[in-house]
């Protein structure tokens, strides 16, 4: 048996993430208004999550780059369970599109699991090199905060029963893995097959 790298989480610290670099926010594609103000960027986003981003609440950061943040789950399910969260805000997977001529939700989708795999091998690189991770969504209304977000797990062996075989199984109507959600979008497809 392998042994389990535990390494401390990140320090809770309450920090101002840069939005990303000249990008306008459609707030989930769910209706007209857009935040073209870079000190107001993340007005729009009512969830726990914005308030995150903007600062207002405190987080464990693991990685961040200029599109995508990493932070420690505050109830952790396995010895590393991160969220990675596009700073652009985006509802649930139901507001991913698969009409986008410019592939940018695919892309998001991508650099959110690069992200996750990426962390892995930092926190996580036995359960890396043995696949014993979980990368999955929460479909809605399963989901537990209306912010897009990537859970990152691992190991799942060491997971309770319930969480890896039930809460986090995807596949399951209330949990879809990010390359179930790549591979439709890039069929054409909306991002899950439940609506």
């Amino acid at each position: 048996m392998t042994t389990t790298l535990r390494q401390p989480p990140p320090p809770l610290i309450a920090a101002y993430h840069e939005p990303p670099p000249h990008h306008i926010s459609h707030n989930n594609y769910d209706d007209d208004t857009t935040t073209n103000n870079y000190y107001n960027y993340y007005a729009n986003n009512p969830s726990v999550f914005g308030r995150i981003l903007n600062g207002e609440i405190p987080s464990r950061t693991y990685l961040e780059s200029t599109e995508l943040l990493a932070f420690r789950d505050r109830s952790p399910k396995a010895p590393l369970h991160a969220l990675v969260i596009p700073k652009r805000f985006i509802k649930t997977v139901y507001s991913l599109r698969d009409d986008n001529d410019d592939d940018d939700d695919i892309q998001l989708v991508q650099n959110m699991r690069q992200m996750g795999l990426d962390l892995l091998k930092q926190q996580q690189p036995d359960a890396l090199a043995t696949n014993d991770y979980i990368l999955c969504f929460h479909i809605p209304p399963f989901n537990s905060v209306d912010h897009l977000h990537l859970h990152v797990l691992a190991p799942a062996s060491e997971m309770n029963w319930i969480c890896r075989e039930i809460k986090y199984k995807c596949g399951a109507r209330w949990c879809t893995s990010d390359l179930d959600v790549i591979e439709r979008l890039k069929k054409g497809l909306p991002a899950v097959a439940y609506k």
